[in-house]
């Protein structure tokens, strides 16, 4: 489905009943990257998946883009969809997303999930992020940019090497100025010290064997929120859901789950 929100179309499923849970995919992923999980979750939320803009079948207009003007566009889709107070689960970039939309819009929320993300970036992650939007806006994707083994455990690339030439196939049909748009984006952003004033509940979900974004970040988004629990998977890389779905399933309803029972016994919105 496409519909509009603010000032772009968005792409989107929403399916299932229950509390709304919303997945937000990375750089260069779409909707689609949640397909494995979503049947689970659905069971148990109305559950929303959402094409960020630049990507999948969602409007790629010109940059620049940040990761506030991405919240601001979560939170149009869910006021047009009539959505309240929803869990929202992000990866990588998406990770970033909530972590924004969190600081901006707390009030839409009943908790966090953040996977495979941290909560800044240092200077040389900075640079390598804004040559990599420079070669790709200018060059497209090349064979560097479709090898996506890196994202996967070394152990799981060499099991299962269709999932990751699906993965590189996935990045390359993106559409280079917006992916490099999102990319600058994803190359300037520090929040760590406000995240103490976020009290929402929060699961860390981490693959000890992320070579994308080192488990010490996770460590440090952590310490940063006062509400958090960080959950590490050993032999796990950066696409933690693709990699291990039944335990990522797993681990998101039972944190949902305890904080709508929670809510329920208080007598809150549910």
């Amino acid at each position: 489905m496409r519909i509009l929100a603010g000032d772009l179309t968005l792409s989107y499923v929403l399916e299932g009943e229950g509390t709304p849970l919303v997945l937000t995919h990375g750089l260069g992923d779409s909707l689609q990257f949640w397909d494995a999980v979503a049947p689970a979750l659905a069971t148990h939320h109305r559950l929303l998946r959402w094409d960020v803009r630049g990507f999948g079948a969602s409007d790629k207009p010109a940059g620049p883009y940040s990761a506030s003007l991405f919240a601001a566009d979560l939170l149009a889709l869910l006021d047009v969809l009539g959505l309240g107070r929803v869990h929202l689960a992000g990866i990588s970039m998406g990770g970033v997303i909530a972590q924004r939309f969190a600081l901006d819009h707390p009030q839409r929320l009943r908790s966090l999930i953040l996977c495979s993300t941290s909560s800044e970036i240092a200077a040389a992650a900075s640079a390598g992020w804004q040559r990599l939007a420079d070669r790709v806006e200018q060059r497209g994707f090349g064979s560097g940019a479709r090898n996506a083994s890196r994202s996967f455990a070394p152990s799981f690339a060499a099991r299962r090497p269709e999932v990751v030439a699906a993965a590189g196939e996935q990045t390359a049909r993106n559409d280079p100025r917006a992916y490099a748009a999102a990319a600058r984006a994803m190359s300037d952003y520090g929040w760590t010290a406000a995240l103490a004033g976020v009290r929402l509940p929060v699961l860390i979900l981490q693959g000890l064997a992320d070579q994308l974004t080192p488990p010490g970040g996770s460590v440090k988004l952590r310490r940063a929120l006062p509400a958090a629990r960080l959950l590490m998977l050993p032999d796990t890389g950066h696409n933690l859901p693709l990699e291990q779905p039944d335990l990522f399933s797993t681990a998101v309803l039972g944190f949902t789950g305890a904080i709508d029972a929670g809510a329920i016994l208080a007598g809150a919105d549910a």
